[in-house]
């Protein structure tokens, strides 16, 4: 085979469905702060502007007659507790944000230590929260909560961040068929992401294919079997989805994430239509689970229970599906899901297609060949003979050395904090609190002037809200990087999103009944001494990568505001926040 790095082509067939034109137009920024806005800050230059900020530099897209070589491996991390910075830089791609008291434990105890902790940690359901609530039945609002209420205060931050991560990959959304409005449906789907976070990846596959929410997003629930009279066939979607987004994309990958090549030198699809129909045929026959008499039209919906078959309405022919398998004919509903799904997980591109993607949500948008050969490798063999451990993945990704080694200053480090990630890392950072424990952030994604334009379980179409192959126009794509967050990072968006966090600095988020704000306290007591409030947030927030630029001039900023009461030392600490979680040195995560 001929090999060439990571994917340039990866998803190539969906360009069109990824993105969409933004329109332009001019988004002001909120009034606070004032001043500080209208000064040239370096730091402060546009965050799609900023191409030395994102990830790892792509190895040479120069192709090869054989397979790629074994990676060399990477040198080994130093001994010893972490540092307080060491430990900031883990949370930030282990919870959704570090917290003082999270770093001392961190640095205490270590990271292994503290992975095991999170292992063993209690699940926090979401749909046992949206049940506690009272609400009968649950809205919408009680799901959004639910997530971020547990976000930002949830004992089992790991499971839940990895868990979101999952959400970008296996992706069901509440714009289709008003599914934010089915009592219990995306909860219970939430529910089945973080079940399964440190599960395995085959039991997951499972159970995302059986449950309600993603077969009426993606229209296996009533999927019925051929009927020739009529000229109707089973519904593709669920069965391209499955393979092209969710398992195995559309060409065949190196263990390195590279791909594979033919002797033409094209890459190899992994899969053909032939395939699609087949596995389309084996999802025939799905609906809600039902108690007594099977009703097959117009069925009443359980969202919380895995779908069951209706054995009259499933397809019993043969099928070919992934890689010529063959499933024979007369088999149950049931034998042919777990052959295609057992087809599926076994097919070698799992491995890396997911880790890479895993590895991109957590740590690097672009995972060097090394990082997701490693990875991919613990994917495919746990060191027990166990293959799609996501415990061992999680473990492998966070504790390799590309994410534990020092942090690249170089062209290409890291990756971009998403919107959400932002807004937890804020209110994370400075313990946040609402008046009855639940935080009810609104309007996150809002046609106005103050929108983060994410929220989970939100995402415009089935490819998330950006593409993991994303590259911006200009020079990150010259320069062959991909920068998957880049894609949401509009003009308009980067204006909304920071007059999101404005308002979450200078006011509050949340109802006025319940509102959510900032504990400010440590910040203030640090307000007189400019330089110390400077270094207290970088550490807090950027793990100590501020640049000795950036922390000159914020100085400067801060020094030049007046403090001689508490409503300028409180000016002080908001500007100071404001600036910091605005600026490219902390939006992208290195």
């Amino acid at each position: 085979m001929i090999a060439v790095a990571l994917p340039v082509f990866l998803g190539q067939r969906n360009v069109a469905a990824k993105t969409r034109e933004q329109p332009r137009s001019t988004v002001p920024l909120l009034s606070r702060p004032t001043r500080w806005l209208t000064r040239n800050y370096r730091f402060m230059q546009p965050i799609r502007a900023t191409v030395a900020v994102v990830s790892v530099v792509l190895a040479s897209l120069a192709i090869a007659q054989t397979d790629p070589p074994t990676p060399t491996p990477p040198p080994a991390l130093a001994s010893g507790t972490p540092t307080p910075e060491d430990a900031a830089r883990f949370l930030s791609q282990a919870t959704f944000g570090p917290t003082a008291a999270l770093i001392s434990k961190v640095q205490n105890e270590g990271f292994d230590a503290f992975l095991e902790e999170q292992f063993a940690a209690p699940v926090s359901s979401h749909m046992a929260f949206v049940d506690a609530t009272g609400v009968n039945p649950p809205t919408l609002q009680q799901t959004t909560d639910a997530w971020w209420t547990y976000a930002i205060s949830a004992p089992d931050q790991l499971r839940q961040r990895i868990a979101f991560a999952l959400s970008e990959l296996l992706v069901v959304s509440k714009n289709d068929d008003q599914l934010g409005s089915k009592p219990g449906a995306l909860p219970t789907y939430i529910d089945v992401l973080v079940n399964n976070a440190f599960g395995n990846f085959r039991q997951l596959l499972q159970d995302i294919t059986l449950n309600p929410a993603m077969g009426r997003y993606l229209d296996m629930i009533g999927n019925n079997k051929a009927n020739p009279t009529k000229g109707l066939n089973p519904n593709e979607n669920f069965a391209r989805e499955l393979l092209q987004l969710f398992s195995i994309g559309v060409y065949q990958l190196n263990l390195d994430g590279s791909l594979e090549f033919d002797s033409s030198g094209l890459p190899i699809p992994t899969y053909n239509q032939d395939a699609i129909l087949g596995q389309a045929a084996v999802f025939t026959g799905w609906t809600f689970a039902q108690s007594g008499t099977s009703i097959w039209l117009n069925p009443p919906p359980n969202w919380r229970a895995p779908m069951m078959n209706i054995a009259s309405h499933h397809s019993t022919g043969e099928k070919h599906i992934l890689d010529g398998v063959v499933i024979p004919a007369g088999q149950s509903a049931e034998q042919d899901l777990q052959m295609t799904l057992d087809t599926i997980f076994n097919h070698p591109n799992v491995g890396p297609f997911v880790c890479r993607q895993l590895i991109q949500r957590l740590v690097t948008s672009n995972p060097s060949p090394g990082y997701i050969y490693r990875v991919a490798s613990v994917f495919n063999d746990n060191g027990q003979g166990v293959r799609g451990d996501l415990r061992a993945v999680v473990r492998a990704i966070l504790m390799d050395y590309d994410a534990r080694g020092p942090a690249l200053a170089t062209q290409g480090a890291g990756h971009q904090r998403e919107p959400i990630i932002r807004l937890t890392n804020l209110l994370r950072a400075f313990s946040a609190s609402s008046s009855n424990g639940t935080f009810s952030v609104r309007n996150a994604i809002s046609p106005t002037n103050t929108s983060l334009a994410q929220e989970a379980m939100s995402s415009p179409t089935v490819f998330n809200f950006f593409s993991p192959d994303y590259q911006a126009p200009g020079a990150i794509a010259q320069a062959g990087l991909y920068s998957p967050e880049f894609q949401l990072a509009t003009e308009v968006v980067v204006a909304t999103a920071a007059n999101y966090l404005n308002k979450a600095i200078y006011t509050f988020l949340g109802p006025n009944t319940n509102k959510i704000t900032l504990n400010l306290a440590v910040e203030l007591s640090l307000a007189n001494t400019p330089t110390d409030l400077v270094d207290h947030l970088n550490y807090l927030l950027m793990a100590g990568n501020m640049s000795p630029a950036m922390r000159t001039t914020l100085i400067n900023a801060v020094t030049s505001i007046p403090a001689t009461n508490l409503a300028g030392q409180t000016e002080r600490v908001r500007t100071a926040i404001y600036l910091v979680v605005n600026s490219p040195e902390f939006v992208i995560d290195k």
